[in-house]
């Protein structure tokens, strides 16, 4: 890890050296009885339901404290016992079973971390099937996700999830080995009991808040999500990517022509709702990455250079950008089996392979969709022509693209006001800044550069005790980065790898309980990416606490 070297005179030095008695960490207890807290509304009970774990996930945009996990009776059994499961940003905060009841925690939530809260009670031979969950109303806007509620008096929405599993059995472990997580989705939210804290008994929470963003990024994705086909601002467009053979320039500028299938069309995965079908290609096609022979049609609307993605009903951004298979979407819960309803189909005419949904219904809908994908196979340039879409179904929608693996998230792109944006390889979220511990007096406050350039020489460690807010820092030759620390401390490093450790050590000193400290980092290139020969990551805005 680098250290930072301080000059005795900064103003950061002297407000470092201060060193006083840290207060002591409160106690779950301790912080229940002595703070104001405040229950989490949460869907009413709508039914019970035997079988895997449920909850809700939320992003959180106040710091706060999780003091207090309980269930509601509704799902309760005669020799049942509560489990609860807290992840945050991924990573199991509190697992607890066996209870009789409520518990009580002392979880720290800071703004931007990603909380999962899951619960269920759990019979004394708990297993993979046997938990009981209270769901809230199925009703739109009475408990189905996203639902809308109140965190310490800040606006939060709350996404459906849980575990593919009972977390009240022994054997649970939250690293997939016994069952799977399941992503927020729309549906019934499991209704557990949270409440919260803002803080007490003279405990301050440390805090790390992201200012800005990094520089430097290369996408070769893209996404919009539509929350329904009622949302779907997509009918009579096209979406049309460009092979520049080193990637795609995608645009909707380009008119396209839905070419009815001939009757030697064939029917993807014939008689399936939820099916998937390989075909080859008359010769290898020249894709994102490299080429394919053949291509994997889903009938969910999505088309993969290989097997692989799997088949699954409920788009999501997410799992689009985790895709193990270059992918292309507009991707939906369409169901080629439900009376009335078109087909499915692939054929390959004139070198261009098509494939077609034709009238196909929205699952558990008669409204009707129809698109084509045409994937010319000599230049590898691929379109996407969307005629009319369904209005009646509540499930939602993706279209977009990724390469194969996991990609860096773009953000949601807004299609319908398309331009054209270029994809390239190989992707980098750019210069990112994350902090990997909090600013908690007497410990060390440890961040984490990530996307530092193959090209990178020399990299700049910033920290200081103002955020100058210049998101552009165009005026030097650097456009589009910006600078989110004021130059107090400087400490610089050689590059050597894709990512970057550094750190600061805090006192044990109350007086810096409260006080902001600015971080963030810079690489030099050779060659220069910019006039100004260097790119900058995002910043972070740590707030000194004692827990």
């Amino acid at each position: 890890m680098a250290r930072v070297r301080l000059s005795t005179r900064s103003p950061l030095a002297l407000r470092l050296g201060i060193n006083l008695m840290r207060f002591p960490a409160l106690l779950a207890t301790a912080l229940l009885a002595s703070a104001a807290t405040a229950q989490v509304t949460i869907p009413a009970h709508n039914n019970a339901y035997t079988g895997y774990s449920r909850g809700f996930n939320f992003t959180a945009s106040t710091p706060f404290f999780i003091v207090q996990l309980d269930l509601p009776i509704d799902a309760f059994q005669v020799g049942d016992t509560a489990g609860y499961l807290v992840r945050v940003n991924g990573t199991t905060a509190l697992w607890s079973i066996g209870n009789a009841g409520p518990i009580a925690t002392a979880i720290p939530i800071t703004p931007g971390d990603v909380v999962d809260v899951i619960g269920n009670w759990s019979p004394a031979a708990a297993g993979n099937f046997t938990a009981h969950n209270s769901y809230g109303s199925a009703t739109a806007g009475l408990g189905a996700a996203p639902f809308a509620t109140l965190i310490e008096g800040v606006a939060h929405t709350l996404g459906r999830t849980g575990w593919q599993w009972d977390i009240g059995a022994a054997g649970f472990v939250s690293t997939g080995a016994t069952g799977t997580y399941l992503a927020p989705v729309a549906g019934q939210i499991g209704r557990v009991l949270m409440t919260t804290s803002a803080g007490g008994g003279g405990g301050t929470l440390a805090t790390n808040t992201v200012q800005g963003a990094g520089c430097g990024h290369v996408y070769g994705s893209f996404y919009e999500g539509f929350a329904n086909t009622a949302a779907f601002d997509l009918g009579g467009s096209t979406v049309t990517w460009i092979n520049t053979g080193s990637g795609y320039t995608v645009l909707n500028s380009i008119p396209g022509t839905f070419v009815p299938p001939t009757g030697a069309a064939q029917n993807v995965a014939a008689g399936l709702l939820d099916g998937q079908q390989a075909f080859a290609l008359s010769a290898p096609m020249p894709v994102f990455g490299g080429t394919t022979s053949g291509l994997n049609v889903c009938t969910k609307g999505y088309i993969a250079t290989a097997i692989g993605n799997g088949i699954d009903f409920t788009p999501t951004p997410a799992e689009l950008l985790t895709f193990a298979q270059t992918t292309w979407a507009c991707w939906h819960d369409y169901d080629q089996t439900s009376v009335g309803s078109g087909l499915i189909t692939f054929e390959e005419v004139g070198g261009i392979a098509y494939v077609t949904w034709s009238a196909v219904h929205s699952y558990m809908t008669a409204s009707a969709n129809s698109m084509q994908f045409q994937f010319d196979v000599a230049t590898g340039n691929v379109t996407l022509v969307i005629g009319v879409f369904g209005g009646a179904s509540l499930d939602p929608a993706v279209v977009g693209f990724s390469p194969a693996g996991a990609s860096p998230n773009p953000g949601p792109l807004n299609i319908s006001a398309l331009t054209a944006i270029v994809l390239a390889s190989p992707e980098s979220p750019g210069l990112t800044l994350a902090a990997t511990s909090r600013p908690i007096t007497g410990t060390n406050w440890n961040l984490n550069v990530t996307g530092v350039p193959p090209t990178g020489v020399i990299g700049v460690d910033v920290f200081g005790l103002a955020d100058p807010a210049i998101n552009d820092l165009f005026f030097l030759g650097a456009p589009g980065c910006g600078l989110r620390a004021s130059l107090d401390v400087l400490n610089a490093w050689f590059v050597a790898g894709n990512s970057h450790a550094y750190g600061l050590a805090l006192p044990n000193a109350p007086a810096l309980l409260n006080v902001h400290v600015y971080t963030t980092s810079a690489v030099f290139s050779t060659p220069p990416v910019n006039a100004f020969g260097a790119i900058t990551a995002n910043g972070i805005d740590g707030k000194i606490g004692n827990m």
